[in-house]
């Protein structure tokens, strides 16, 4: 089954959306929970620098699978 992953990143509360390709139906949703306590400055720094990681790591390990994806077509392309 071919999908699309969305990853909006925009403000405070990343999201994931897994659909399939064909039917454009949603698979997956998740959406990281937001806080009802108020954050001091210090918390609030931390969690932004989080916020940055998980998103570079998001970035990186979406690069990995797209470069592993074209790698293996254009091996199956030469084997075939």
């Amino acid at each position: 089954m071919t999908y699309n992953a969305n990853t909006p990143c925009e403000g405070p509360t990343p999201s994931l959306q897994v659909c399939d390709a064909t039917s454009s139906s949603v698979r997956l949703a998740w959406q990281r929970p937001r806080r009802a306590d108020p954050l001091s400055e210090e918390q609030q720094v931390l969690l932004a620098l989080q916020h940055e990681e998980a998103v570079h790591e998001l970035v990186r390990r979406r690069f990995l699978l797209t470069t592993e994806r074209y790698l293996k077509s254009d091996l199956g392309t030469l084997l075939g």
